[in-house]
C-alpha cells in the first residue's frame, strides 16, 4: 500500500499534508535535490560530456608525465649532491684542506645526457631489428603459403630454396585451378611474375631503408664514443688542474690558518674578559635576587618553624616507639635465627659424629686386616649393583613418566574434541536464536499492520480512488454528483474489507506458523542445555582427572630429582652452579656481563690483593719517597698474574684474580700442602727490580667458608732489610663445597691409614701438576708483561721445598704418597733480573712439545670445554705389589683419589699445534672502512669445528701489529683419534677434499652497541699441510698473506702463525707407507 502512495505523491497536491504526517517529508526533500541535480546533468549534451571527461583524462596524463619528469629531476640532483657531499667529506678527510673544488658538474650533465640518448638510439635500434626479423619471417611464410601458380619458375634469383618441380607438376593439378584451355593459363603467367617482382621489390627497399638506418645509427654510436672519450680526457686534464689548485690553496690556507690563529688567540682573551665581567655582573645579579627572596622566605620561614617544632616532637614520639618495636623484632629475629643454626650444627655435628664412627670402625677393621679384601670387593660389587638397580628404577620411572604423558595427550585430545563440539552447539544455538528473532520482528511488524486507524483507512480510499482515475483517464468526477462519490465509496469500502479479511486470514497462518517455530526453538534450547550440562560434568571429569595425573606427575618427578641428586652426589660430590660475577662497588672494574657457568664439579677460585704497606726502614733505604710498584704471583698451572703499577709507600692495588678449577683431589692437596710466591717489584720507566718477596698460603679455606683475609710479611731480596712491610689480601672459592672437602679429608686420612700396612714412610715426592685447563683472566683492570715481552705466556709453578709445607691444623693427617711424572719446573726467581728468567723459562716451554699449553690472549673472559676425550690423559693406576694383586681405581669426572698407587700419565705426542700470533693490515679499503672497529681470527681444520680467538681486538693500523697470542691443539693419535688420522691420509694422497689446508678467516666483530650486527668476513689465509709435508718442515712464527674475502682477492695484510704438524704427519705416512706408495 505505500507503494503507489510514493508514485503518486508527487501529482496531488491533496496528498502533500498527509505524507508530512507520517513522515514522508525527508523523503520528497532528497527525492528533489537528486532530481534537480539529475535535471542539471541531462541539460548538458553527450558530446560536451565526453569532452570534458577527454580533456581531464589528458590533464591527468599531463600531470603524471611531469611528476615524473620532476621525478626524475629531484633523483638526479640528489645523486649529484650526495656525490658532492662525499667528494667533499673524502677530501675533508685526506688533505684537510679546503672544500675541493669539484668535478665539472656540466661536463658530468652532458656525458649523463649523451648516455641517455645512446641508450634510447641503442633502444630503438633494437625496435628496428625486431621489425626487420619479423619483416624477414613474414617474406619467408609467404613464401611457403600454397598458392596456385606454384608452378610457375621465379625469373629473378631471390636466395630463397626452390621447391622441387615434380612435387609442383603434380601438386598443380590437384590443387591448383584445372583450365580447360591451354591459352588461357599462359596468358597469366606474365602477370603473375609482375606481381611477385613487385612485392619482392619492395621487400627489398624495406630491407635496404632498415639496413641504413642501423648504419647510421652505428655511425652516430661511434660519434657518441668518440665524443665520450674526448670529454673522458677533458676530465682528467680538469682533474689535474684542480689538484694543481688545490695545493695551492692548502698553502693559501695555511697562511691563513697562521693568521687566523693569532687572531683567536686575541679573540679567546678579549673572550676570557668579557666572560669573567659578565660571570661578576651574573653574580651580583643572583646576590640581588636572593637577597629579595630572603625576605620573602623569612616570613614564611618564621610561620613553618612553629608547625615544624610541633611535628618534630611527634616524630620523636613515634621514632621512639618505632625503635622500641623493631629492637624487640631483631632481638626475636636474630634469637630464632641462632636457634635454627644452632639446631642446624648440632644435626650436622651429630651425623659427622655418626659417619666419623662408622668410618672410624671400618678402618680400623680394614686396616688390622688383611681378610677383608674380598668382603671389599663384595660390598664394591653391590655397590655397583645397587646403582645398576637405581638407573633400572630411573629408566622405569621414566617409562612410567612417558606413559603418563602420552595419557595427558590423549585426554587433552578428547577435551579438545569436546570443547569444539561445545562451539559448534553454541554456534548452532546463536543461528536458532537469531531465526527466532527475526520471526519474532515479522511478528511484531505483522501486528503493528493489523491496526487500522480511520485517518489511514480514509487515505487509503483517496488513494484508490486515484489510482483508478488515473487507470481509466477520466477526469470528469469534478463535475459528478455528490451521489455518485457515495457509490464509489461504498464500493472502495467492500474492497477493503476484502483485502482486510484476506490479510486477517494470512496474519492467522503467519502466528501458527511462528507457534510451532517457538515450540520447536524451546525444544533445541531444551537440547543446548543438556548438552552443556553434560559437558560441563565432562569438564569437570577432565580437570579432576587432570589434577591427578599432575599430583602423580609432581610426585614421580620428586622422586626422580631425589634419585637424580643421589646419584650426582654419588658421583661428583658437587651441585651446578649459574652465577654472574660480583662487583664491589668499592672496586674499580669494567662492566662486565658475561654470565660464568659452572659445570659440575668446577668453581671459582679467587685471589684479591688488597694493599702493601711498606716500612719505615724501607723508606731510609731507598731514599725514594714515592717508589712505583708492582706485584707478579702464579697460582697452581695457571698464568703469571700482574697487578696495577701504583705510587707510593702505601699502595693500594685493589686487583682480583679469578681461577676456574676442578675441585678434585689434586687441587684440594695443593690448596693443602703448597704456598704462591707474591714478588713485589719496583719500576723504573721501561725496566724493574725485585725488592721483596713473601709466600701466600691457602690451607684455611678447608676449614673455613666465604672470604678469608690475611696479611703476610714480606722479606727484602737483599737481605739488609729483614721487616720490609706487609701484605694483606682474602681468598675465597665462590661456591661453598663442604661436602667435597668433608669427603677429601676422609678420605685422605682413610687412605693414609691403609698405606701404613702396605709400605712404610718414604720421602714424599714433589706435588703433581694438574693437566693444564681454562681458566679465567682476572676481572679487573691489570697491567701485564705484554708491553714489554709479547710473546710472554709461561706456566709457572711453586717449587719442592714450598709443598712439602703442611698446614698446622692439618699436621695430624696422614700423608699420601702420589707417584707422578711431574712437569718441568721453572727456576728459582734470580735476584739481579727477573728478564732473563723470563726469557729462560720461554725458551724451556718452547722446546717441550709434549706439554700442552693454551696461549690466551691479555683480558680473556671466555670458558672454553677442554675436558673431552680428544685431550684427556691415560691415567693407568697400579697399587705396590705386596700380594701381587693388580687393582684400578678410578672416578668419574677427572677426579682422581690420591691413594697409595703410582700413576703413569701417558699424553699423546702426536698432535698438530696451530698458533696465531699476531696480525698486520696494510692500506687497503679495510684500514679505511670505519664500520670494522674490532678483529678476531677463525681457525679451521678440513671439517672440524672453527676455533676462534677468544677476545677481539682493535683494528690496527697501517703497518702495525695486534697480538692475539693464542694457541690450538688437535690431536691425532692412534687410540683416540683415527679420523683425523684418515683426514691426514687422505691430504697425504692429495685427494679431492673441500679444502685440503688449515684456513685463517679475519672476521670483523660488530661493537657493543650495536650487537644486531653479524660477523662479517674480512680476510681469508691458507696453509697447506701436504706443501709442508714435501718441505719438510713445520712452520715456526712465519708471516702468511691475507687476501680479501670481499672483493676480488686482493692482499690486504699479514698473518703471523706457527703451524706444528710434520711430526704428526711423518707418523701418518710410516703408519699407511704402503697405501701412499701404491
Amino acid at each position: 500500500m505505500s507503494g503507489p502512495a510514493d508514485e503518486t505523491a508527487g501529482d496531488l497536491p491533496v496528498k502533500d499534508t498527509g505524507l508530512n504526517l507520517f513522515g514522508m517529508g525527508g523523503l520528497q526533500e532528497t527525492s528533489a535535490r537528486t532530481m534537480k541535480s539529475r535535471q542539471a546533468v541531462s541539460r548538458v549534451s553527450r558530446e560536451e560530456l565526453e569532452d570534458r571527461f577527454l580533456r581531464l583524462h589528458d590533464e591527468n596524463i599531463l600531470l603524471k608525465q611531469h611528476a615524473r619528469k620532476q621525478e626524475d629531476k629531484i633523483k638526479r640532483m640528489a645523486t649529484k649532491l650526495i656525490r658532492l657531499v662525499n667528494d667533499k667529506k673524502r677530501y675533508e678527510r685526506v688533505g684537510g684542506g679546503p672544500k675541493r673544488l669539484g668535478r665539472d658538474v656540466e661536463m658530468e650533465e652532458m656525458i649523463e645526457q649523451l648516455q641517455d640518448k645512446v641508450h634510447e638510439l641503442e633502444r630503438q635500434n633494437e625496435v628496428l631489428k625486431n621489425r626487420l626479423i619479423s619483416a624477414k619471417q613474414q617474406l619467408q611464410i609467404q613464401g611457403y603459403r600454397q598458392t596456385p601458380y606454384n608452378h610457375i619458375q621465379s625469373r629473378i634469383n631471390t636466395g630463397r630454396r626452390k621447391a622441387n618441380e615434380n612435387a609442383g607438376l603434380q601438386e598443380c593439378p590437384r590443387k591448383g585451378i584445372r583450365f580447360q584451355d591451354i591459352d588461357v593459363a599462359e596468358t597469366l603467367q606474365p602477370m603473375l611474375t609482375k606481381y611477385d617482382n613487385s612485392l619482392l621489390e619492395e621487400a627489398r627497399g624495406e630491407i635496404r631503408n632498415l639496413e641504413n638506418v642501423i648504419q647510421s645509427q652505428r655511425g652516430q654510436i661511434e660519434e657518441l664514443e668518440h665524443l665520450a672519450e674526448i670529454l673522458k680526457t677533458q676530465l682528467r686534464r680538469k682533474e689535474n688542474e684542480i689538484e694543481l689548485s688545490l695545493l695551492q690553496l692548502r698553502e693559501q690556507q695555511a697562511t691563513d690558518q697562521r693568521s687566523n690563529i693569532r687572531e683567536n688567540v686575541e679573540m679567546i682573551k678579549l673572550h676570557k674578559q668579557l666572560v669573567e665581567k659578565s660571570n661578576a655582573l651574573s653574580v651580583m645579579e643572583g646576590k640581588f635576587i636572593q637577597l629579595q627572596e630572603q625576605r620573602t622566605l623569612r616570613i614564611s620561614h618564621d610561620a613553618l618553624v612553629a608547625n615544624g617544632d610541633e611535628l618534630n616532637m611527634q616524630l620523636k614520639e613515634q621514632r621512639l616507639k618505632c625503635c622500641s618495636l623493631e629492637k624487640q623484632l631483631h632481638s626475636m629475629t636474630f634469637s630464632a635465627r641462632r636457634v635454627e643454626e644452632l639446631q642446624d650444627r648440632i644435626n650436622d655435628l651429630e651425623k659427622e659424629r655418626e659417619l666419623l664412627k662408622e668410618n672410624y670402625d671400618k678402618l680400623y677393621d680394614s686396616a688390622f686386616s688383611a681378610a677383608h679384601e674380598e668382603q671389599w670387593k663384595l660390598k664394591e660389587q653391590q655397590l655397583k649393583v645397587q646403582i645398576a638397580q637405581l638407573e633400572t628404577a630411573l629408566k622405569s620411572d621414566l617409562t612410567d613418566k612417558n606413559e603418563i604423558l602420552d595419557r595427558l595427550k590423549t585426554e587433552r585430545d578428547q577435551n579438545e574434541k569436546l570443547i569444539q563440539e561445545n562451539r559448534e552447539l553454541q554456534l548452532q544455538y546463536l543461528e536458532q536464536k537469531q531465526q527466532l528473532d527475526e520471526l519474532k520482528n515479522r511478528m511484531k511488524f505483522y501486528n503493528q499492520e493489523s491496526d487500522i486507524n480511520v485517518d489511514e483507512l480514509s487515505e487509503a480510499l483517496l488513494l484508490i480512488k486515484a489510482q483508478k482515475e488515473q487507470k481509466s483517464g477520466d477526469l470528469s468526477f469534478l463535475e459528478k454528483v455528490d451521489s455518485k462519490i457515495n457509490k464509489d465509496l461504498e464500493r472502495s469500502m467492500r474492497e477493503l474489507q476484502a483485502t482486510h479479511a484476506e490479510t486477517v486470514q494470512e496474519l492467522e497462518k503467519t502466528r501458527n506458523m511462528l507457534i510451532m517455530q517457538h515450540k520447536i526453538n524451546k525444544d533445541y534450547q531444551m537440547e543446548v542445555e543438556a548438552v552443556t550440562h553434560k559437558m560441563e560434568n565432562l569438564q569437570q571429569d577432565y580437570e579432576l582427572k587432570v589434577e591427578q595425573y599432575v599430583h602423580l606427575l609432581d610426585i614421580r618427578a620428586a622422586r626422580i630429582q631425589k634419585l637424580e641428586a643421589q646419584l650426582k652426589d654419588i658421583a661428583y660430590g658437587t651441585k651446578q652452579y649459574k652465577f654472574k660475577p660480583e662487583i664491589m662497588p668499592e672496586d674499580s672494574v669494567d662492566e662486565f656481563d658475561e654470565t660464568i657457568h659452572l659445570e659440575r664439579g668446577e668453581n671459582l677460585f679467587e685471589i684479591h690483593i688488597n694493599k702493601v704497606t711498606f716500612s719505615s726502614e724501607v723508606l731510609q733505604a731507598s731514599g725514594d719517597k714515592e717508589p712505583v710498584t708492582f706485584c707478579t704471583y702464579a697460582f697452581y698451572d695457571f698464568e703469571l698474574q700482574t697487578t696495577p703499577i701504583v705510587r707510593g709507600l702505601h699502595p693500594v692495588y685493589n686487583f682480583t684474580s679469578q681461577y676456574l678449577v676442578h675441585v678434585n683431589d689434586l687441587f684440594l692437596q695443593y690448596i693443602q700442602k703448597n704456598t704462591i710466591t707474591l714478588e713485589v717489584h719496583q719500576a723504573y720507566s721501561t725496566d724493574y727490580e725485585t725488592i721483596a718477596t713473601c709466600q701466600l698460603r691457602f690451607h684455611e679455606i678447608l676449614e673455613k667458608s666465604g672470604r678469608i683475609f690475611c696479611t703476610a710479611n714480606l722479606v727484602g731480596t737483599k737481605g739488609d732489610i729483614p721487616n720490609f712491610g706487609t701484605v694483606e689480601f682474602w681468598f675465597r672459592l665462590r661456591v661453598p663445597m663442604d661436602q667435597a672437602i668433608r669427603l677429601y679429608r676422609e678420605r685422605a686420612k682413610a687412605l693414609g691409614y691403609i698405606t701404613s700396612n702396605f709400605k712404610g714412610p718414604e720421602q714424599m715426592q714433589s706435588a703433581p701438576r694438574p693437566k693444564p685447563r681454562q681458566r679465567l683472566t682476572p676481572v679487573d683492570k691489570k697491567v701485564s708483561f705484554v708491553d714489554i715481552m709479547p710473546h710472554q705466556s709461561d706456566e709457572t709453578s711453586t717449587s719442592s721445598e714450598d709443598m712439602k709445607e703442611i698446614s698446622p691444623e692439618m699436621e695430624d693427617t696422614p700423608e699420601v704418597e702420589i707417584n707422578m711424572p711431574t712437569v718441568t719446573h721453572i727456576p728459582e726467581i734470580s735476584q739481579e733480573s727477573s728478564i732473563e728468567k723470563v726469557k729462560e723459562n720461554t725458551e724451556k716451554m718452547q722446546q717441550e712439545k709434549d706439554d700442552e699449553v693454551s696461549l690466551l690472549s691479555e683480558g680473556q673472559l671466555v670458558v672454553r670445554s677442554l675436558s673431552s676425550s680428544e685431550n684427556e690423559t691415560e691415567i693407568t693406576e697400579e697399587l705396590e705389589p705386596e700380594d701381587e694383586e693388580d687393582r684400578s681405581a678410578s672416578d668419574s669426572d677427572d677426579c682422581v683419589i690420591p691413594g697409595p698407587i703410582s700413576k703413569n700419565i701417558k699424553q699423546p705426542s702426536e698432535k698438530i699445534r696451530i698458533e696465531i700470533i699476531a696480525l698486520s693490515l696494510n692500506d687497503s679499503p679495510i684500514t679505511m672502512d670505519d664500520t670494522i672497529q674490532r678483529l678476531f681470527v677463525e681457525c679451521r681444520f678440513y671439517s672440524l669445528p672453527a676455533e676462534e680467538t677468544p677476545v677481539s681486538l682493535p683494528k690496527p693500523k697501517s703497518g702495525q701489529w695486534v697480538y692475539y697470542n693464542y694457541s690450538n691443539v688437535i690431536y691425532v693419535d692412534k687410540e683416540n683419534n683415527q679420523a683425523k688420522r684418515d683426514i691426514l691420509k687422505a691430504i697425504l694422497q692429495k685427494q679431492e677434499m673441500p679444502n685440503r689446508s688449515v684456513r685463517f678467516t679475519v672476521v670483523s666483530d660488530p661493537p657493543e652497541d650495536e650487537q644486531d650486527l653479524e660477523c662479517e668476513d674480512i680476510g681469508v689465509a691458507h696453509v697447506d699441510l701436504a706443501d709442508m709435508f714435501q718441505e719438510g718442515r713445520d712452520i715456526i712464527e712465519q708471516n702468511i698473506d691475507v687476501f680479501d674475502a670481499r672483493a676480488d682477492g686482493e692482499g690486504i695484510g699479514k698473518l703471523r702463525v706457527t703451524v706444528e704438524a710434520l711430526h704428526a704427519l711423518r707418523s701418518v705416512y710410516e703408519q699407511y707407507r704402503d697405501d701412499l706408495e701404491a
